[in-house]
């Protein structure tokens, strides 16, 4: 089923085109490394120009300089990383074939890396189904997580603009979630300490703001502690003590890689790029962060609050779990409230909560499974509907802020104009009749494989090839971790029965 959504998906909106505005930056940090085997991304840049959509007008970045002389780059490197295997083997493959590698933005290097991005949202919708069925059962779970899929800004990140850190961060954000869930009742072993401390590493090197996780396991593994009886206590310091120190040292040795980019740009090993007044950590956007029409969560994802709710209905039956949950959403709301541009900039709705795709799926599934067994899955479907109809009128029609207000400048002060809420569902639902007069045009969004057929009757070969390229590379590194998570178990299976 999921996979059959991410099809539809595909089909109706997946946008191929060279990486533009913040994506150009996150891709440089790929090419400059795949091609030039460094981080001089001057050179990167200039080049994207070129290739880049028609609305790229900043053709002046390459010359914003940092005090160490660097190509400004306010973002983090994590995504970069995580696709520079693919660039590299593209090239190499290229390159074998006698064909010139070109500059790296021609449309057989991209395509793939912005295709793979997009199949990485598929697995952090995996991940987080996955955790929900444990909690919940499968009919739950696999319609919180396709509801979820259609009813958040990871849909227009996932297939409009998949070069952007969203969906990566979704993935690690998800895939780590999974991870401590799995031991959130005990007090796990130094090992596993490492392991959700690299994966945590990863998710922050892709937006820093995942450092917050950290709150999970420090949570768990101390409640577990506390729980104990005073005896078990005194034995068990050393265990917690140990637990801790390894996650936070390989959260910090894999994180390091992000303060190493940060000395040698800024001159500093822990910066914020965009400077000291761009968090205003004692006077945060609380109200408008939640609920301004201007891209205010609740407004533009309804499904934000929904999940609270499940959470809430959950927490008196299983607090150990929900509670850490519960502190790392209000801690979440907290960051993204106290950014001076809290409605991320000129981005599209509340992106910055997507990366806890995994808590709000199972927030939904605890409050669609709470629903009387009789009504649940009418009522579940019928949600979907509506919050599915909801976020897609938003994608197709809110992008130029039409609907809940516009940016009025973006520096040197952030400005925003916002409409009343009812101005505001009037604005949106206003759309309304356009599904019934033009329904093409309002569910096949233009560059989409769908769009291209219908308009040019060609097929689409670079979004087939780009799929079947980019999900090659995507099994080749599933399997090499199924392989390498058997030969883990199998060689600790044989350490146990030997020390027995």
């Amino acid at each position: 089923m999921l996979a059959g959504a991410f099809a539809v998906q595909w089909l109706l909106l997946m946008n191929i085109l060279a990486p533009t505005w913040d994506a150009a930056f996150y891709y440089s940090y790929t090419r400059s490394l795949a091609f030039d085997q460094d981080l001089s991304l001057e050179n990167d840049l200039l080049a994207s120009y070129s290739t880049a959509s028609a609305d790229f007008v900043a053709a002046e970045l390459h010359t914003n300089r940092t005090p160490t002389g660097r190509v400004y780059a306010p973002f983090a490197i994590g995504s970069g990383l995580l696709w520079l295997p693919l660039l590299a083997i593209l090239r190499l493959a290229v390159l074998a074939f006698g064909l010139p590698s070109g500059s790296g933005y021609e449309w057989y290097m991209v395509a793939p890396v912005v295709t793979f991005s997009a199949l990485t949202g598929l697995l952090a919708f995996y991940a987080a189904f996955r955790l929900a069925r444990q909690e919940t059962g499968r009919r739950a779970a696999l319609l919180a997580t396709l509801t979820m899929s259609f009813a958040t800004p990871l849909l227009y990140y996932q297939f409009r603009e998949p070069l952007y850190a969203h969906v990566p961060s979704a993935l690690l954000t998800s895939l780590f979630l999974f991870a401590w869930w799995r031991i959130y009742r005990e007090i796990p072993s130094a090992w596993r300490g490492l392991g959700l401390g690299a994966l945590l590493g990863l998710a922050a090197l892709i937006r820093w703001q995942n450092a917050i996780y950290l709150t999970l396991p420090l949570m768990s593994a101390t409640w577990t502690w506390l729980t104990l009886p005073s005896e078990t206590r005194r034995q068990k310091v050393a265990t917690l003590l140990t637990f801790l120190s390894a996650l936070a040292g390989a959260f910090f040795l894999v994180f390091s890689a992000q303060l190493i980019v940060w000395q040698i740009f800024y001159g500093s090993w822990l910066t914020i790029p965009q400077g000291g007044s761009f968090m205003t950590w004692a006077s945060p956007f609380i109200r408008e962060m939640l609920f301004s029409p201007f891209r205010g969560l609740l407004p533009w994802m309804p499904i934000f609050g929904l999940a609270c709710v499940g959470l809430l209905v959950q927490v008196r039956r299983n607090p150990r779990l929900v509670a850490p949950l519960i502190v790392l959403l209000i801690l979440s709301a907290y960051v993204n409230a106290s950014s001076r541009d809290w409605f991320a900039g000129g981005g599209y709705g509340p992106r910055r909560s997507t990366g806890e795709l995994a808590i709000l799926v199972l927030g939904y599934a605890w409050l669609l499974k709470a629903l009387p067994v009789t009504v649940r899955t009418v009522a579940g479907l019928s949600a979907g509907v509506f919050l599915a109809l909801h976020q897609w009128l938003l994608l197709r029609f809110a992008l130029a802020e039409q609907i809940g207000g516009r940016v009025v400048s973006m520096a040197p002060r952030f400005e925003w104009t916002e409409v009343s809420l009812p101005e505001f569902g009037r604005q949106l639902f206003g759309h309304v009749p356009d599904i019934i007069r033009t329904p093409v045009d309002v569910f096949v969004l233009p560059g989409s494989p769908l769009h291209l057929v219908i308009l040019g009757g060609k097929l689409p070969l670079m979004h087939l090839l780009s799929l079947l390229v980019a999900a090659a590379f995507l099994l080749a590194l599933i399997s090499i971790g199924v392989v390498l998570r058997r030969s883990w178990r199998q060689r600790r299976r044989s350490t146990v029965y030997a020390a027995s």
